[in-house]
């Protein structure tokens, strides 16, 4: 049987399920409406697929948003914990995705951001056979190598079974 932990929080899984999911780990930070995150996906994909055709379709996803300031700083080959990655590290104008957010859904209230708030997200595909593992990293760009090298290192510590 398997069985799975997360912080305060564990349970035995039987044998015939999948474990797949979604984790949002939530950095410390001294500005009380920046909330940096990491959400880190794992999920068995139906057959399995090259990691540069996996990676391209997630990176298109990104691009067709239509965030207009969107810009790809960095993209790069990378192996973690003995898979296989792709690493892209991004960066736009926050009150952009919030003008899109208002377009998209205008009886929504749209969150009040001023521009020229950046946003620096790194992009981390890792797969083995038909696993995938996505994370994305969102950190105010102003302080991205604040939270950069934290990053680094949770990534360092990553250990797949």
């Amino acid at each position: 049987m398997l069985k799975i932990g997360m912080a305060e929080l564990s349970a035995e899984i039987p044998d015939t399920w999948n474990v797949q999911g979604m984790l949002t780990l939530t950095l410390p930070s001294s500005d009380p409406n920046v909330k940096p995150n990491v959400i880190l996906t794992k999920e068995y994909l139906p057959k399995q697929i090259d990691l540069v055709s996996y990676f391209t379709r997630i990176k298109e996803s990104i691009q067709k948003r239509g965030i207009k300031d969107l810009k790809i700083s960095d993209e790069k080959d990378i192996a973690i914990s003995g898979m296989r990655g792709k690493m892209m590290i991004c960066q736009w104008d926050v009150s952009a995705m919030a003008e899109m957010m208002k377009e998209q859904n205008p009886n929504q209230p749209a969150p009040n951001i001023k521009p020229g708030q950046l946003v620096k997200q790194i992009q981390v595909t890792l797969m083995k056979e038909t696993m995938a593992i996505n994370m994305t990293a969102s950190f105010p760009a102003e302080k991205f190598q604040d939270y950069y090298k934290p990053f680094q290192e949770f990534l360092k510590s990553l250990k797949v079974e």
